[in-house]
Formats: C-alpha cells, structure tokens, sequence
C-alpha cells in the first residue's frame, strides 16, 4: 500500500492493488473465427445463395493478359500484355447463352534492345553502325470483339462454360522512326546516313478469328459473379493463335 501526500483542504487517498480481480484475457481469436466460419459458408456446398440455377442476363467488367499471336501484319508480336474490357452473357435457355466480350491491349516495342533488328526495314543501316542507338518506337493497340455461343453447365454456385464463336480482331501499329538512305561521302563512297527528323508510319491489321473460350462463373453475393476463362483465337493457320486469360466480376440483372 502507497500513501498519497493530503493536498490541502483534501484527504488522502490510499491506493491498492491487493484484492483486485485480474482483468479478463484478450480474446484475439474472435474475428479469426468469424473469418474462418464466413469462408466455411462461402465455399459450403449449401446454396447460400443458389442462383447459377436460374438464367439471367450479366454483365462484367474484364482484366487479364492478351497474347499477341499475329504476325503477320505488324513489327511485333508473341508477348502478354494486360488487357481491360467488358463483356456481357445473355441467356438463350437455360444451357445456352451469347457471352460478347471487348477487350483492348497495348503493346510499345524500343527497337533498340532488340538485338540484330530483323524486322527493321533499316537494318543495314544499325549494322554498319553499332555504335549508333536505334530510338525508333513501335506502338501496337488491339481491338478484340468476341462473340461465342456458349454451353452452360449449371450449379447451385457456379456454372462451367464451354463455347466458340466467329469474332473481330484489330491491330493498330504505329512506327516512329528515322529512315535511313544513301548519300556520297567526300571520298565519292555510297554511304548510308539517317535522317535526323522523325517519319510516321500506320498500319491497321483486322481479321475474323474463330475463337474457341472456355471458363467458370462462381456466385459471390446476392447478383454477384465472379468470372474467369481462357480463349483462344485461330486467325491465320501459319500463324500463332492469339490468347486472352480474362477475370472479372459481374452484375446478374
């Protein structure tokens, strides 16, 4: 027991620890076991909210990579890039629906890094000159609209999708470079120079891929859908197939 010092006009006042009950132990396991049990629902087999069952028309807001299989038409191709988009799945019964999704990409290649340039239509030019960076710049937009009819496969939670469809795939290339020519030294050599002024170049490339897609569609809440597939899109048959892996989350209306 500690005595306090009386204040004027005051009494003292004696504090003690002794008699006290302990104060109760934190309980930190609590909202670990609300998560837990709330995870336990959302994965259960119990249709807490069944509602891949029933047809209804969803819309979705789309991300993922796109692999640029074509290339044919432009400077550059082979790589994923992210993609963004939106899509939207109208039932046509309950086993069949139209999925439409549009995408866009972006692809920019640094001629530079690239090694021997064998795309570069002035090859020769960097070759005879090691020394000399290449700044010319490539800039690719895809456009992608891929409508497919689709098998669905319906459960109480999710539904499993298999579908092709004939879509629109786009390529729009944009080259900033300097061209290279020919031009007399003083000892009368024919000699390559490049220009120092920047020239621009455009090329549109656009087919009608078959696509062939496949995915699942899993409800997350009260007309909330998570989605995610696969597709693939066969443009030319001595070229690489363009690919998309998409996730989105949609709205059942």
């Amino acid at each position: 027991m500690k005595n306090i010092p009386e204040a004027p006009g005051k009494r003292s006042t004696n504090i003690s620890t002794k008699g006290l009950a302990p104060s109760p132990p934190a309980t930190p396991w609590r909202p670990y076991v609300f998560v837990l049990v709330a995870t336990l629902q959302l994965f259960s087999w119990e249709p807490l909210f069944a509602q891949q069952r029933d047809p209804a028309v969803e819309i979705y807001g789309l991300t993922g990579t796109y692999y640029f299989g074509n290339r044919r038409d432009v400077l550059k191709g082979g790589e994923w890039k992210p993609q963004f988009g939106a899509g939207v799945l109208i039932p046509l019964g309950s086993k069949w629906a139209l999925m439409i999704d549009g995408v866009t990409s972006h692809l920019e290649v640094n001629e530079g890094p690239h090694g021997g340039y064998t795309y570069h239509p002035f090859t020769e030019f960097y070759r005879q000159n090691p020394g000399i960076q290449n700044n010319d710049v490539t800039t690719q937009r895809l456009i992608s609209v891929q409508p497919s009819v689709v098998r669905l496969w319906r459960r109480d939670r999710f539904s499993i999708y298999i579908g092709l469809g004939l879509g629109f795939e786009q390529q729009r290339q944009l080259i900033r470079y300097q061209p290279a020519y020919e031009q007399e030294d003083p000892d009368g050599n024919r000699v390559l120079v490049r220009a120092e002024e920047f020239v621009e170049s455009k090329n549109v490339s656009s087919i009608p891929p078959l696509n062939l897609r496949a995915g699942v569609l899993m409800s997350l809440a009260p007309r909330v859908v998570l989605r995610a597939g696969h597709s693939v899109m066969f443009a030319y048959a001595d070229a690489r197939a363009s690919q998309s892996l998409e996730v989105g989350v949609g709205y059942r209306f």
